[in-house]
């Protein structure tokens, strides 16, 4: 068993715990055959010898109350499906019996399957995380796909259902196992090479390796050069770890007497007993030997009532089959909550046993509850049975068993009436020949007289239907309801049909709902935790003609389950109805709003027309509409390639541009040389009219410096220089770049 990676939400991670009891305590003191015995985790658990006298009480009590309280009214139940003779009959009267309650479990079943399996989305898991609503969904999709590609989940519902209809209560086993599976493979005409490297392949059983020289050679190669291809068995070994959904027969299942439910405290012992191989037990780890040891005579459901009830032709099977893998075993799966650490806290434990005294204990390990969960339509408050069809409708199947027999017999007699006749008149061999013309010897005329006896057929009738109404008052099953009876649906109005119709299918969505919040709902939150624990690493699947990564590590394992299961919904015609109309609304929304408008959004019309494709009976509704939440738009179409003629004109184009730019181009150059010409002359004539000023300032103030003034003058007239050669400098690059 793999450890639970990182522990449930809100509990310690035991992986530790599993190690130690794994590693340390089952490893040391193996027998010698190899299955592993109790070790006690600590000094102070219970021995060996108190934990199995423990199971062995238990499962002794659980056993003696199925088989001596439970299963006589199951036996009975099943009795009352198939139509068996009640025991009563005479020889000579009518032994008709009334199928009411078959006939009200196969009308009912089709429709409980249908509200089931006719949307994607009757159960879905919820975040209790706002971070954990992609994962919500993706386990959502993952989980439907494990049941409907993995296990056949239609099935082992239909079977489970149909038990809980007829006896009152279906189980469904749900669990991981990893069983090596052991496939064989004839090969012939293998090289060498080949054979030596299957021969070396560790997962390979190579056997009856037969070798010959080559055939069809070609004429240049002798005989004795032919090379050597050989013939050979292969056997592959494969252990595929995967989790498990079964119906379980009623029968295989007990429990402690005290018991009220499946989930609460009262609860103690609930354990799988069957039949099985030797290589079953073999497959899923068990020590050969060891099973082989405990290998039955018989089987040891013969003494059940219910099993021999149920498979009257595997009664005193013969167990002297020629192979000891073929060899049948009883084993026991048991789950009981015990002190086992001596903690003062009664905690689950998984228990492997083989043999009826329950003492050969193959396993023993710890666990975090049961696999097993429990459909009843009739729910009984305090009580885990419930009630079944044949405890409502036993009394009504028994009673018009026998006024229809009444009603044959009546017919039988008015038919064939009994005759009254002289004796030593008439011969008695000729009057009991029934056959059709066959002649009656008499001696006088009149000596045969008929006792004429009047059919009550008519008079009968009335009753008949007065229980067929009590039927359907009980069950919610009529002629009408299940389309039988064109003439009720004719003769009422719609409205009244329609009423009548909505009252009976609240009851069986009723049944609906008790699976769906006592099992169904119980059953994922079980898938869950299984696959959080074991799948550890990410999976492609396909969903919806999408390949979407799995990856369940980052899950988490106590998400909430929504049944979506609703009463009073009316059926799948009015649903469409109704779903039709509000598609109608949101295109008209869409189409005069847009899509941005503040009522629909296109994803919530997408919604609405899956939701009608699901009800009409498509489960592929990929195939009709596309998720816009997954749409990326296609990008732009490429343009299509010029003409020649729009080539030339382009060409054209580009050469009046170059052309237009290279006149601006001079042009601003003209005008930028203007202008500096221009700001060159200003520069020019401020410098002089500023030399003549300092000119006439030198020749008459006496106080300037005749040098100094030239030293002046010169040094304006090398600024006026340079300002002029960077503004040409500047001009000159322009041009350069234009």
């Amino acid at each position: 068993m793999s450890p639970i990676r990182g522990g449930f939400r809100g509990f310690p991670d035991p992986s530790p715990l599993f190690k130690k009891i794994n590693m340390e305590n089952y490893e040391e003191g193996r027998s010698a055959t190899g299955s592993p015995p109790i070790r006690p985790l600590e000094e102070n658990t219970m021995s060996d010898e108190d934990f199995k006298g423990y199971v062995r009480s238990q499962m002794t009590d659980a056993v003696d109350y199925i088989d001596q309280f439970l299963s006589p009214d199951r036996t009975k139940a099943l009795e009352y499906y198939l139509s068996k003779e009640f025991g009563d009959e005479e020889a000579g009267r009518s032994q008709y019996v009334d199928s009411s309650l078959r006939d009200t479990c196969m009308a009912i079943l089709p429709q409980l399957l249908k509200i089931f399996f006719s949307s994607e989305r009757v159960v879905e898991y919820l975040p209790r995380r706002i971070e954990d609503a992609p994962f919500a969904e993706q386990a959502t999709q993952y989980v439907r796909w494990l049941l409907s590609q993995k296990n056949d989940f239609f099935m082992t519902l239909h079977s489970s259902m149909q038990d809980a209809l007829i006896k009152g209560n279906g189980f469904i086993k749900y669990y991981y196992a990893e069983k090596e599976k052991v496939d064989a493979y004839n090969y012939t005409g293998l090289d060498d090479e080949t054979l030596a490297s299957l021969m070396t392949d560790t997962d390979i059983e190579v056997s009856n390796v037969t070798s010959h020289p080559m055939e069809d050679l070609p004429p240049d190669v002798p005989p004795e050069d032919a090379p050597m291809t050989h013939d050979c068995t292969i056997k592959r070994r494969t252990k595929d770890g995967q989790i498990y959904v079964e119906s379980i027969p009623p029968e295989e299942l007990v429990l402690n007497r005290s018991a009220k439910s499946f989930d609460d405290d009262t609860l103690q012992i609930i354990a799988h007993r069957k039949m099985t191989t030797v290589s079953e037990l073999v497959s899923m780890g068990y020590d050969f030997d060891t099973v082989l040891e405990h290998a039955s005579a018989g089987n040891e459901f013969d003494s059940q009532e219910e099993y021999i009830n149920r498979k009257p032709e595997m009664v005193f099977e013969n167990n002297q089959r020629l192979d000891d893998a073929s060899k049948l075993v009883y084993y026991s799966e048991i789950y009981i909550k015990c002190d086992y650490d001596q903690d003062n806290y009664a905690e689950w434990r998984r228990v492997c046993t083989v043999g009826t005294t329950y003492d050969e204990i193959l396993m023993n390990e710890p666990v975090n509850g049961h696999p097993f969960i429990n459909l009843t339509p009739f729910k009984a408050s305090h009580d885990w049975t419930g009630l079944s069809l044949y405890h409502i409708l036993r009394d009504i199947q028994r009673t018009k068993s026998n006024i229809l027999r009444s009603m044959m017999d009546s017919l039988s007699l008015s038919t064939h009436p009994r005759m009254s006749f002289v004796d030593g008149e008439v011969s008695v061999q000729d009057l009991l020949n029934n056959e059709v013309g066959a002649l009656v010897r008499t001696k006088s005329p009149n000596s045969i007289t008929p006792l004429v006896m009047p059919y009550i057929g008519n008079s009968a009738q009335p009753l008949v239907d007065y229980f067929d109404a009590v039927k359907e008052d009980r069950t919610g099953i009529s002629r009408a309801s299940v389309g039988l009876d064109p003439s009720a649906l004719q003769s009422s109005t719609k409205l009244a049909v329609s009423q009548v119709t909505t009252a009976q299918m609240q009851k069986i969505e009723m049944i609906a709902r008790i699976f769906s919040e006592t099992g169904i709902k119980q059953l994922f939150k079980g898938i869950l935790r299984l696959i959080c624990q074991h799948q550890d690493r990410q999976e492609v699947i396909r969903l919806n003609n999408n390949w979407i990564p799995i990856n369940p590590a980052s899950w988490d394992s106590e998400m909430d389950v929504q049944i979506n299961v609703a009463l009073g919904a009316g059926d799948d015609a009015q649903k469409i109805q109704v779903l039709s109309q509000i598609a109608q609304q949101q295109e008209k929304i869409l189409t005069m709003l847009g899509p941005d408008n503040p009522l629909c959004t296109v994803q919530q019309f997408y919604n609405t027309m899956i939701k009608i494709t699901e009800l009409s009976g498509f489960k592929d509704y990929a195939q009709f509409w596309s998720n816009p939440a997954e749409f990326e738009p296609p990008p732009p179409p490429e343009p299509p390639p010029p003409t020649p003629e729009e080539l030339l004109a382009e060409v054209q184009r580009e050469q009046i541009q170059a052309q237009m730019a290279i006149e601006s181009a001079k042009l601003q150059l003209e005008t930028d040389k203007a202008q500096t010409d221009a700001v060159l002359e200003q520069a020019k004539i401020e410098a002089d009219t500023q030399l003549k000023m300092m000119e006439l300032q030198a020749k008459y103030a006496q106080s300037i410096d005749n040098t100094e003034l030239k030293g002046i003058i010169d040094t304006q007239r090398e600024l006026i220089r340079t300002q002029g050669l960077i503004q040409q400098a500047r001009i000159n690059q322009r041009g350069n770049v234009n």
